[in-house]
């Protein structure tokens, strides 16, 4: 599945914290690329202005020292990007219960896990969750008619952990496991984002 796929059916199943996630690195980028091509060009100025005299020699290795220099702290800016983009989501998802999409988001939670147990073979649950949701989560399974034990000991952003009844299988489909799962395909996402910007921003 490719990653457009991937980020529009995380966005689907309802996970409204993640949505800014694309537009604040955007932003984050405009400003911190703006900054890393600014002391880019600050260090080749710099060196040039140094090169200008004696040895063509010289004045080669003055500039490819400015080059890798200017390289080294774009690299750098972009993994603080990329760090920061991450703890902007999580960030975003942490208090999510005081938003009111959440029992939206939690009803759908509660059904995929219990749906992925389902593939599994395993029709009797049981759920994990957080007691701060008791409430939620007993009119989400009053209104399937589902009759689920549920341990409210979790401590968690938000969601649930489903378990077979005989405890083989175990499906964790809490916000931060979400998260956990899908950071590689971010980093990869927020990484060409970051990439298009700094190109943009040289043709400045």
């Amino acid at each position: 599945m490719s990653l457009p796929a991937i980020l529009e059916k995380i966005r689907a199943s309802g996970q409204e914290g993640l949505r800014g996630i694309e537009e604040c690195a955007r932003i984050a980028a405009e400003e911190i690329v703006a900054q890393a091509q600014a002391d880019a060009r600050q260090i080749e100025a710099d060196a040039i202005e140094r090169a200008i005299a004696p040895g063509l020699a010289e004045r080669a290795r003055t500039l490819h020292r400015a080059r890798m220099d200017s390289l080294r702290i774009v690299g750098n800016v972009k993994e603080d990007l990329l760090d920061a983009a991450l703890a902007a989501a999580g960030a975003r998802l942490a208090p999510i219960r005081a938003d009111s999409s959440y029992p939206g988001v939690l009803r759908t939670l509660i059904h995929e896990a219990l749906d992925e147990l389902s593939s599994e073979g395993k029709e009797n649950a049981q759920l994990d969750a957080d007691p701060r949701d008791k409430t939620w989560i007993e009119n989400i399974l009053v209104e399937s008619g589902s009759k689920i034990p549920v341990n409210f000991t979790l401590t968690c952003w938000g969601g649930v952990i489903a378990k077979s009844m005989d405890g083989k299988v175990t499906v964790i489909n809490t916000l931060e496991a979400r998260l956990a799962r899908i950071t590689p395909f971010l980093r990869g996402h927020l990484a060409a984002l970051f990439e298009r910007e700094q190109l943009a921003a040289m043709d400045v």
